[in-house]
């Protein structure tokens, strides 16, 4: 029998011969368009028929050898995002799935009508989309029949742009002995997935929806591979995702059984990863994607992996303060840490300038959250800063005579935290101060631009 073949990402995926009483997928044809057959040259060995038929040219140089370069030539074609992905659907597949469309109601179509051509339609956006709405209503049966398809050709289809998602609905919606199934095509995968754009989604609904002890095998697999995993675009989301599960598996299993520790012994599971974190921790708070990481570690772990990940953030307090990621994780600290954690950052933010610190960018979302998360002194310690009189000879001589509220109002930035402070600060005589001074120069704040909305605050208090 000819060997039956559909277009992957990677290239062709063999897919087994159709059982009895069923028509044979559609046969691909390699001969043209710079495909191969599986096990071919493959399209660098195709040579060039306008290079003589001999040497073969490097697609990124022209007939001259060349580099070409794309970005200044004027005749580079421009990529159309809004076109339309090409179909891999055969004629067949292609037949039923227009059928399938034109039908008033869906219902009457099973997985069963396209028995044989589940791979193609995987591959396909329309396609894709029918078995996932099958998925979620169809019966053991038709999951299996799904399953038998998938399964010789899932090495493709977990990294492909729409068959990722049907192996995520098989997750979500299998029985667990498919379940079983899909996380053997896991073992020995695990990093090679989770650096791919579509396969590391495969992995974390993986991670949402396998066992426990399924996911300790699975997960050692990063063992000695979690800082690559974490500074890789897609992996980053993987490391989170295995903080997130593991930890809320552990915490909830102490909660239903009542015994004490459990946590604890459950959350060692991932205790390299939570190790390996803490070893970099500085370098990975700075770090667009370690800062997300962080910000999953002070959200979920066990108490004893989220006090060690808090006490080795403080010893870098002052750096992140104003980092354009690691402020993201002090952030968190003030919300999610002790209130040690929050008086060692408002000492930082006194003794270093609030005025200052509130102008900046980053710096400012951090006496922001001070104030939403900090305790009545905490805020009230940062409202006479505010009411504090600038004098001569501090690091800034603008405004000498003034307090340091007017200045904050008419700053782009500094306006916010003067904004969250009359929402937050509780009642009493520092509230009352704040609102004394700012409403004494309210003409004057009028001609300000950032200042508008503190005015309308002014109206309403």
């Amino acid at each position: 029998a000819p060997a039956t073949y559909v277009m992957g990402p990677n290239g062709p995926i063999a897919v087994s011969a159709a059982p009895p009483g069923v028509l044979p997928l559609n046969t691909v044809s390699y001969g043209g368009h710079g495909s191969s057959p599986p096990g071919g040259a493959g399209r660098s060995a195709i040579r060039d028929r306008n290079n003589g038929g001999g040497m073969l040219r490097s697609p990124d140089r022209d007939l001259r050898g060349r580099k070409k370069n794309a970005l200044s030539s004027p005749r580079a074609k421009r990529v159309d995002k809004n076109a339309a992905t090409p179909s891999k659907l055969g004629p067949e597949a292609s037949n039923l799935l227009n059928d399938i469309r034109a039908a008033k109601s869906r219902n009457q179509w099973t997985i069963h009508e396209i028995q044989g051509h589940v791979v193609e339609f995987c591959l396909d956006q329309n396609g894709s989309r029918f078995i996932q709405q099958r998925l979620e209503v169809a019966d053991a049966i038709e999951k299996n029949a799904v399953m038998d398809e998938i399964i010789p050709a899932i090495k493709d289809l977990q990294n492909d742009v729409f068959g990722n998602y049907v192996v995520q609905k098989l997750y979500e919606f299998g029985t667990e002995g498919m379940k079983k199934d899909l996380k053997g095509t896991l073992e020995g995968n695990m990093l090679l997935l989770s650096l791919q754009m579509y396969g590391c989604r495969v992995v974390q609904k993986a991670l949402e929806s396998l066992d426990y002890d399924d996911l300790c095998e699975l997960l050692q697999e990063f063992d000695s591979y979690v800082l690559t995993c974490i500074q890789d675009q897609n992996g980053n989301h993987v490391m989170q995702k295995c903080i997130e599960v593991m930890s809320v598996k552990a915490k909830d299993a102490e909660a239903r059984s009542g015994e004490v520790g459990l946590s604890i012994s459950m959350a060692q599971r991932i205790q390299f990863i939570v190790d390996d974190v803490l070893a970099n921790v500085k370098t990975l708070c700075c770090h667009p994607y370690g800062c997300r990481v962080l910000q999953r570690m002070l959200e979920h772990c066990v108490d004893y992996q989220k006090t060690a990940t808090l006490d080795k953030i403080q010893l870098c307090h002052k750096a992140l303060l104003d980092d354009q990621y690691g402020n993201y994780v002090i952030q968190h600290v003030l919300q999610y840490g002790r209130e040690s954690d929050r008086d060692s950052l408002l000492k930082i933010i006194v003794e270093n300038d609030l005025l200052k610190l509130s102008r900046q960018k980053f710096a400012s979302n951090v006496v922001e959250k001070l104030l939403k998360y900090g305790n009545s002194y905490q805020r009230n310690t940062i409202v006479r800063q505010m009411l504090r009189v600038v004098t001569e000879g501090e690091t800034s001589q603008e405004g000498v005579g003034s307090s340091v509220l007017l200045l904050m109002v008419r700053d782009a930035y500094a306006n916010y935290v003067v904004q969250t402070a009359i929402d937050v600060v509780p009642e009493g005589n520092e509230k009352r101060m704040l609102l004394e001074e700012l409403k004494a120069n309210e003409v004057q704040l009028r001609n300000y631009t950032f200042a508008k909305h503190i005015v309308a605050k002014l109206g309403v208090k």
